[in-house]
């Protein structure tokens, strides 16, 4: 008989235990991969915010160089706590101030007679101990109360009408729109920054902003227009419509951002805190020419029912007793009447120094007029008084097609009621007006043309040469 010489009794437990084990070490794989992946979404997220923060950080400096007067500049570091998900984060970001070289540091107090051209601000963003920082640099340029703008308004604005704004250094030629909504309906092109600090905005057709676009509201950009710089939103979101528009820059928001529509080739920050778009107040340019005088102006005033012809005339050379006789350079002419100044068909002005003619009425340069200086810029202004309301258009400026401005003319427009540009050829200078119309093809090279009494600094706008993570 013959004897098994093996037990085979147990082997099934062996290989159960065995596949046991398998298992538990599959298992203990997949979950060692998954809380991998979880730490490492984790930290890109934390990455992600503190990225967020740190911009926010330079985003505080571009609204404290913007808005703080220069007598009032720190050199002091700016920190704030952002109520971000699942963490708040945080921020701590310092500048750095060059002189007109852009190589040598300056440090505050400055004055209007020493400040800085340049800004390097270096922002750490941190979250639950990941920090990442954000550098940027940019170019300054002073803001003389509402002068930074090339084109001020006060009012809620649609510009239905091509025209084209240019900057003076750069991309500074500014528009500002400082209550309620801005609509871009046709092909404008802005060679500087829009800011709507009450309102929303929409761009639409051809049209191309060379700068940043902010607004205090939603953002709705449809293609094909174009922002070449930064988008943000301070308390609302970004959007595209069915056929989205194109930001080259960065995207920040309030709110959501809807980068699906739209094409975005930089950063993308929703649901971010940026802080209150810069803003400016509007001037009010008073009858008061103290101020004038002692700028080395002489006031030459005319009432009466004919006080805007004499005026005109005077200026005009024609007449008794003109500016050309007069030995006069640079003059105020005072209309003290509710008039309207219009000028003749073809008429030549030589605007013989520096000429401000402010008025209780309007103005309407309806026919073609040519103002031209000779050797050295002379400003020209066409302010009508301020006033808290308007009543008709006994305060409105009309500038018609063919008024011509030559190189050596600088010129400033201001009426607190509604200002109708309809000029073809290229100026250089400012429109600020509780409502500004512009008209096909408007072109104005920004300027900021000075009104003395009301010049002095009370913040910088600025040129962004790069923002990148370092």
């Amino acid at each position: 008989m013959l004897m098994k010489m093996h037990e085979e009794r147990g082997i099934a437990m062996v290989v159960s235990m065995l596949v046991v084990m398998v298992v538990a070490l599959l298992s203990i794989a997949v979950v060692a991969q998954s809380i991998h992946d979880l730490d490492a979404s984790g930290a890109d997220r934390k990455r992600l915010l503190s990225v967020n923060a740190a911009e926010a950080g330079t985003n505080a400096w571009y609204e404290y160089l913007q808005t703080t007067p220069l007598d009032a500049y720190t050199c002091s570091p700016i920190a704030a706590t952002i109520a971000t998900e699942p963490a708040a984060a945080s921020f701590s970001a310092e500048a750095t101030f060059y002189a007109s070289d852009a190589t040598t540091a300056m440090t505050c107090p400055f004055s209007t007679a020493t400040y800085p051209s340049y800004a390097k601000i270096v922002s750490t963003g941190t979250l639950n101990g990941t920090d990442r920082q954000v550098e940027t640099f940019v170019r300054l340029t002073p803001n003389y109360g509402g002068f930074g703008a090339a084109i001020l308004g006060i009012d809620a604005t649609a510009f239905n009408n091509s025209f084209t704004v240019y900057g003076d250094v750069g991309n500074d030629g500014d528009i500002y729109i400082l209550n309620g909504n801005l609509d871009i309906n046709q092909a404008l092109t802005v060679n500087g920054n829009i800011y709507v600090p009450e309102g929303a905005v929409t761009m639409e057709n051809n049209s191309i902003i060379k700068g940043n676009l902010w607004a205090r509201d939603d953002v709705t950009i449809e293609n094909p227009a174009k922002v070449e710089g930064a988008v943000l939103s301070s308390y609302g979101g970004i959007f595209g419509t069915s056929t989205g528009g194109t930001i080259d820059g960065s995207a920040t928001a309030y709110d959501d951002i809807d980068d699906t529509l739209l094409t975005i080739g930089g950063t993308v920050s929703p649901y971010t805190f940026i802080g209150d778009v810069p803003t400016h107040s509007f001037p009010q340019i008073t009858s008061d020419t103290t101020d004038w005088v002692a700028a080395g102006y002489t006031v030459q005033t005319f009432t009466g029912a004919t006080a805007c012809t004499d005026a005109y005339n005077w200026i005009k050379n024609t007449g008794a007793g003109t500016w050309a006789t007069s030995g006069l350079t640079d003059v105020v002419v005072r209309i003290a009447q509710t008039c309207t100044l219009t000028n003749g068909n073809n008429d030549v002005i030589d605007v013989r120094g520096n000429l401000a003619i402010i008025s209780d009425g309007g103005f309407n340069l309806k026919q073609r007029s040519n103002w031209n200086g000779a050797t050295t810029i002379k400003k020209l202004y066409f302010i009508s008084v301020y006033s808290a309301t308007c009543s008709g258009t006994t305060k409105d400026i009309s500038v018609s097609n063919n008024t011509n401005f030559n190189s050596f003319v600088q010129v400033f427009f201001y009426t607190p009621c509604t200002a109708t540009m309809s000029n073809t050829n290229a100026f250089e200078g400012q429109v600020m007006a509780k409502n500004v119309v512009i008209n096909n093809n408007f072109k104005v090279n920004y300027e900021a043309v000075l009104v003395p009494g009301i010049a002095e600094i009370t913040g910088f706008k600025q040129d962004i040469s790069y923002v990148r993570e370092i």
